[in-house]
């Protein structure tokens, strides 16, 4: 009879020391971080945001160096004013002094013309008294002829001067300045790019880069973590993928979650994986498990914490 009862103890002591079963799914909190880069490339002259801050959208963020975006504003204006000037300028026509001359010509030219009829008048009262040739005749009639032509030259002169710019010579000009008014728009979007603000309400959870350093869209300033941008990383034995699917509901337990805090499943990898190191168990290392996520119903924890999870 002894001899089956030592046997019997040794399992007994075995048991006792291998780790008990622990309940429930192991994981943690996990964050979806967003790094805040400008748009352009950029010395940084100014930092407004510290780690840990709560942060609201519209929040100024970081400035970058804009003295040479301000002096390509003040060139695009200047352009925007020159190509104006020229289309105002071709659009209303000749000036009142242009104008003015022209009206002289045309009262010269007038002039000539009544001299030149009156001399025509009396050659031709001579050339009849018999006094003068036929030549004299044909003479002040071409001068008469010349005269008249003179006339009308001076009227459309006159009238082409009044006149703004042929169409095609104004369509050029308003071609000009609606480039010109494009280039002042890109210039200002490019110096407000110079100044960057938070895009959404959340925490700053590190500042990457400081004053003096180049910021780029490869280069981020700061590392944010937008508000309820938290969801839970779990991982399901394989023995229990089946009965785990995606929408399951858990109750979650950890040492900074509020009472009666619940997080359902939304995805759970393809493939299966080890434990993960993060979850330090003698009872999950070793075992084949699936990645889930989990997204919290309400007031998450802090990202990084550890988390034990019951199904509901």
């Amino acid at each position: 009879m002894t001899r089956f009862i030592a046997p019997v103890l040794v399992l007994a002591l075995l048991g006792a020391c291998s780790p008990p079963v622990e309940p429930g799914l192991h994981g943690y909190a996990e964050g979806d971080f967003v790094s805040l880069a400008p748009d352009l490339t950029g010395r940084i002259i100014e930092t407004t945001l510290r780690e840990g801050d709560p942060v609201s959208a519209g929040d100024p963020a970081f400035r970058l160096d804009d003295t040479d975006a301000r002096a390509a504003l003040a060139a695009a204006q200047a352009q925007l004013a020159v190509a104006t000037a020229q289309f105002d300028d071709a659009a209303a026509g000749a000036r009142d002094p242009e104008i003015a001359a022209a009206r002289e010509l045309l009262a010269q030219a007038n002039a000539a013309r009544t001299l030149a009829n009156a001399d025509l008048v009396r050659a031709r009262e001579l050339f009849e008294q018999g006094h003068v040739s036929q030549a004299r005749i044909d003479q002040a009639q071409t001068a008469a002829d010349a005269a008249n032509a003179q006339v009308s030259e001076m009227r459309q002169r006159l009238n082409l001067v009044q006149l703004p710019a042929r169409e095609n010579q104004l369509r050029a000009l308003q071609a000009a300045v609606a480039a010109a008014q494009a280039a002042v728009e890109r210039a200002e979007f490019v110096l407000s790019q110079r100044a960057v603000t938070v895009p959404f309400d959340g925490r700053v959870e590190r500042q990457i880069r400081y004053v003096g350093e180049q910021a780029s869209p490869a280069l981020p300033v700061y590392s944010l973590l937008p508000e309820g941008a938290v969801h839970a990383v779990v991982f399901i034995p394989e023995p229990d993928l089946a009965a785990t699917p995606v929408g399951t509901r858990f109750a979650v337990s950890c040492d900074a979650c509020g009472t009666g805090l619940m997080a359902t499943i939304t995805r759970i990898d393809d493939e299966a994986q080890f434990t993960a190191p993060t979850i330090y168990s003698d009872s999950e290392r070793a075992r084949l498990v699936y990645r889930a996520e989990a997204r919290f119903d309400a007031n998450p924890p802090p990202a990084g914490t550890p988390l034990r999870l019951e199904v509901r």
